[in-house]
C-alpha cells in the first residue's frame, strides 16, 4: 500500500485527549538523517499522483505511532544493514507492502542491489529465475502456508537465504503473530518479528489529519474526530475518503463544511451499524425546536440533507416520509427564505454546527 501516511518526524505529537507526547525509540531517532535525505527536496503530490498512486513508497511518508512504530524501526535498521532478517506481521491495508516498497527504494538510492518487493507464491513459483543476489523482500507469505509445497519450497529457500546471508524481510497479513508464522520461520531466534497494529481512534486522529495535509486538505477538527472515531475500515478506506473529499474540494471547514464532508462520505460509513446521517440530522434538528424561532424544523431537515449533505431526493423522501419531488421543492423554497434574511442564516450556521457535533458519537 503506498503513499497512506504522512511524514516521519523524530518525535511525534499524539492528539489523543490527554495530549501526551511520544517519543520515537532511540534506534529509530538515529536513523532520521535517513529517512530526511529521501524526501528533503520532494515536492507536494499532485492529484494525478494521488489517484492513481504513482509516488513511490517512502520512510518520510510512513507515521510513527504506537501500533507502528517498531515495525517502521525494523524495517529502517534493515535498509541500512544493521538488521538481516525482519518479519512484519499485521491486519491487511495498514502498511507492509508500503514499508517493502519503501526498504526497496532506500536499498535502491544507496545502491545496494535488491529484488523488487513480490508476492511469496509468485517467487516460489519463478525460482531460480528470481533469485537475486541481494536482499530478498518476499510479501503477502500467509498465502503460502496454506498449501503445503509451497511452504516446504519457501522454507528451503529462507534456509539458502540464511545460510548464504542473505537479508530477507517477509510480510504476513495477520491480526496477529502466530505460532504457525514462528513455527514456518528457520532458526527463529535469527529473525526480527514485528506486528503492525489496527490503530485506535485516539491514533488516527493525527493520522487522518496529516494524510489530510499531504493531501492539500484542510480538515475540522471534528470532521477528523469523526471520520477516526466513525469509519471503519483501514488505511485503504481512508485514502479512499481523502480522495473523495479531494475531488470535490480542499476545504472542509466549520459546521457546513463537516456536514457536506459527511455527506459526500457517507458510503465509506456503511459497515457501521450506528451510523446514519439522517437519522441524526433529523434528532438534531428535534433537540433543537426551540432555537429555530421561525423556521420550519422538516424544511430544514430536507433542505440539510439534500442541499447541505448532498444526499439523495430518494433517500432524503424515505427519512422524512416525502415524495421525492416534494423534497426538491420545499428544499427550493426553504433556499430562497434563508437568503433572503440573514438572521435565519446566522440561526442555520449554528445549526449545522451543532449537527457536525452530533455526529462525532460521543
Amino acid at each position: 500500500m503506498t503513499g497512506i501516511f504522512p511524514p516521519l518526524t523524530a518525535r511525534i505529537t499524539l492528539l489523543n485527549n490527554d495530549c501526551r507526547e511520544l517519543v520515537a525509540p532511540t534506534a529509530l531517532v538515529k536513523k532520521m538523517g535517513i529517512v530526511n535525505q529521501l524526501d528533503v527536496h520532494s515536492s507536494p503530490p499532485r492529484l494525478s499522483d494521488v489517484l492513481f498512486e504513482k509516488n513511490s513508497p517512502t520512510f518520510a511518508a510512513l507515521a510513527p505511532l504506537p501500533s507502528n512504530v517498531e515495525a517502521i524501526d525494523a524495517a529502517i535498521r534493515f535498509s541500512t544493514g544493521d538488521e538481516n532478517f525482519v518479519v512484519l506481521v499485521g491486519p491487511s491495508g495498514w502498511g507492509k507492502s508500503h514499508l517493502l516498497g519503501a526498504i526497496e527504494g532506500r536499498l535502491r538510492t544507496s545502491g545496494r542491489e535488491s529484488s523488487r518487493p513480490i508476492a511469496a507464491g509468485k517467487f516460489v513459483e519463478n525460482q531460480p529465475r528470481l533469485a537475486s543476489p541481494g536482499p530478498l523482500l518476499l510479501d503477502d507469505c500467509q498465502e503460502v502456508l496454506a498449501n503445503s509445497k509451497q511452504r516446504v519450497m519457501l522454507r528451503l529457500a529462507l534456509e539458502h537465504q540464511m545460510r548464504a546471508g542473505r537479508a530477507t524481510c517477509l510480510s504476513f497479513t495477520s491480526p496477529k503473530i502466530t505460532r504457525p508464522i514462528r513455527n514456518f520461520l528457520p532458526h527463529p531466534r535469527e529473525w526480527t518479528i514485528c506486528l503492525i497494529g489496527n490503530p485506535e481512534p485516539a491514533e488516527r486522529k493525527p493520522l487522518i489529519s496529516q494524510m489530510a495535509a499531504a493531501d492539500g486538505l484542510s480538515l475540522s477538527s471534528t470532521l477528523i474526530r469523526i471520520i477516526a472515531q466513525e469509519m471503519h475500515g483501514n488505511g485503504r478506506t481512508l485514502s479512499g475518503a481523502l480522495k473523495r473529499l479531494r475531488l470535490a474540494g480542499t476545504t472542509w471547514q466549520d459546521g457546513h463544511g463537516t456536514v457536506r464532508a459527511c455527506g459526500l462520505l457517507d458510503p465509506f460509513f456503511a459497515d457501521n451499524s450506528s451510523w446514519d446521517l439522517k437519522h441524526r440530522i433529523l434528532r438534531t434538528t428535534e433537540n433543537l425546536r426551540s432555537m429555530l424561532k421561525d423556521l420550519s424544523p422538516a424544511d430544514l431537515s430536507i433542505y440539510v440533507m439534500l442541499r447541505v449533505a448532498s444526499l439523495s431526493e430518494s433517500e432524503v423522501a424515505r427519512a422524512t416520509d416525502t415524495e421525492p419531488a416534494e423534497v426538491y421543492l420545499r428544499a427550493c423554497k426553504f433556499e430562497r427564505e434563508i437568503l433572503k434574511d440573514q438572521s435565519k442564516s446566522s440561526t442555520i450556521r449554528q445549526y449545522l454546527e451543532a449537527v457536525a457535533n452530533s455526529l462525532t458519537g460521543e
